[in-house]
């Protein structure tokens, strides 16, 4: 053991100089003691004296170790204690929620099912037409309609029938005006036309007329044995049916359509004398009475159904044909020339 380590007051002490020479008896050396340590005389901290003496000799790394060998702190506290009967009440709650949650969702699935059921019956043949009903076709044969519509009984699905294009392809059809489309279900269909009203009659060749509406629209192509009795426009080249009249010179579109405006307000008394109508550049709107050879001035186009009016009038009551001229400018005040004047 080195003597560098022991307090200087429990070194032992030296060997006697007759022990050394004379090889006398020797004292008995005492037995080892475990070396007390004096804390406050080394200068050992408390926390290191009252450590482990394993810890002491291992140095820094035993130190560590003996940290992470220290028991931990106090455990937690328990969880309080919950009352069996909120549990039971918790987990019904639960199960009462699924089971709602079930039940909407089977809920949403029949829903889904019906609707998608729903919608492949109105696709099939279950639900095709099977009758037609049309309404308001003077004119215009049922037959001409129905294949325009693309309806046919059989075959043409309900959910189907009487859409977007079906209305334009009726439109137009030359007659046609306006169509509507009314479905009763389960295989019924209703076709409502508004036909055009005739106006006016535009010579279109050798003993043919076109029947046009006050839009110059052509309805119809006519014999002139079998045209109606309509005024007669003149000003105005011939169309297909369905399709409108054109202005021919000296007359512009602006002038055509006061012509047709002028034959679609004609009495009916005139009418069927076959009013002619015309455009001058000199007096503007001009109308003849077949029969007589008064022409009669109508001018710019305004107040002609009061000048249609008077002139009806004045067939009337005034033999027209013993006058050349009547005016009617001013139809308030009409002036008539004598044939002979």
């Amino acid at each position: 053991m080195n003597e560098t380590l022991l307090p200087p007051e429990r070194r032992p002490a030296p060997l006697g100089e007759d022990a050394v020479q004379g090889g006398g008896a020797q004292e008995e050396e005492p037995p080892w003691e475990e070396p007390q340590w004096d804390e406050t005389e080394w200068g050992v901290p408390p926390s290191d004296a009252t450590g482990d003496a394993s810890r002491a000799s291992a140095g820094a790394g035993g130190s560590q170790e003996a940290e992470r060998e220290r028991p931990p702190g106090p455990p937690p506290p328990p969880p309080p204690r919950v009352d069996p009967r909120f549990r039971r009440r918790w987990a019904e709650a639960r199960r009462a929620e699924g089971r709602r949650r079930l039940k909407v969702l089977l809920g949403a699935m029949g829903v889904l099912c019906l609707v998608g059921a729903g919608i492949g019956a109105l696709h099939s043949p279950l639900f095709a037409l099977r009758h037609v009903v049309v309404r308001g076709n003077a004119h215009t044969p049922r037959a001409e309609i129905l294949s325009a519509a693309g309806l046919r009984l059989g075959t043409t699905l309900m959910v189907g029938a009487g859409g977007e294009r079906a209305a334009r392809a009726v439109d137009a059809l030359p007659w046609v005006r306006d169509v509507s489309f009314a479905r009763r279900w389960p295989w019924s269909l209703v076709v409502t036309v508004q036909e055009r009203s005739p106006a006016a009659l535009v010579k279109a060749g050798n003993q043919l007329f076109d029947v046009v509406d006050k839009t110059g629209r052509v309805l119809e192509a006519v014999q002139a044995r079998s045209a109606p009795t309509l005024p007669l426009v003149s000003g105005a080249a011939s169309a297909a049916p369905g399709h409108y009249v054109s202005p021919v010179a000296p007359a512009t579109q602006g002038e055509l359509d006061a012509l047709l405006s002028a034959a679609a307000v004609t009495p009916a008394i005139l009418a069927k004398r076959r009013l002619e109508l015309s455009y001058s550049t000199v007096d503007g709107l001009e109308a003849r009475i077949p029969g007589t050879p008064a022409t009669v001035v109508l001018g710019r186009a305004s107040n002609l159904p009061y000048k249609l009016a008077v002139l009806g009038e004045l067939a009337k009551r005034v033999p027209l044909s013993g006058y050349s001229l009547v005016d009617l400018t001013v139809p308030g005040s009409p002036a008539l020339t004598p044939s002979g004047g």
